[in-house]
């Protein structure tokens, strides 16, 4: 068997592919370097971004001060083949949800906001409004979309305290569901060693 067709192949999706989704790609490839965890496959697209664009200069240094590399990182315009090749697809708004459904219905169902991932409501917050469901993609009724407790803020335009802020609040959820990624892709390897 092909070894890439064992690996899980994780998508982060963001509008521009120039700050949010990168960090997280870059979390996560750090993290799963230093597990020695090889049997993954990482990437990042944006909804509505430029094909070979760099980093914000933001991310770029908020990223270097933690040991995350975003040098080799072009952005990428998300597509259909791009959404389906992913085993999993974690977004950081609802907008990027809505995006996914009306390009690829059929991928809606492995899509989950960073945040909600994997059970699509945190436990420990039942005070907190409802997140939306992967097949629930309307908006909340709060008038700024960025500023739900589901969403991770996009720090475009803010200072370094804003990029500061979003890649702690990245990270930490990537922290939070690193054993449920390493569960998914075991369980991948194991169906196709299965059939």
């Amino acid at each position: 068997m092909e070894k890439n067709k064992e690996k899980f192949k994780i998508l982060f999706v963001c509008t521009g592919n120039s700050c949010r989704s990168p960090m997280a790609e870059g979390i996560l490839k750090k993290m799963l370097k230093e597990n020695k965890l090889d049997n993954f496959e990482v990437s990042s697209a944006g909804t509505f971004s430029v094909n070979g664009a760099l980093p914000t200069l933001f991310a770029m240094e908020v990223t270097k001060t933690r040991s995350v590399d975003l040098t080799q990182h072009r952005s990428h315009q998300l597509n259909g083949q791009t959404l389906r090749k992913a085993d999993l697809i974690l977004v950081m708004s609802n907008e990027h949800l809505e995006h996914i459904r009306k390009m690829d219905k059929k991928t809606v169902e492995k899509t989950y906001l960073l945040k909600t991932f994997p059970q699509n409501h945190p436990t420990t917050q039942p005070e907190a409004p409802a997140p939306p469901k992967a097949g629930d993609l309307s908006m909340p009724e709060d008038k700024d979309r960025s500023q739900s407790v589901w969403y991770i803020k996009d720090p475009m335009g803010g200072s370094m305290d804003d990029y500061t802020q979003c890649f702690l609040e990245i990270e930490k959820e990537i922290r939070r569901i690193f054993p449920e990624l390493i569960r998914k892709a075991d369980e991948k390897k194991f169906k196709n060693r299965c059939s």
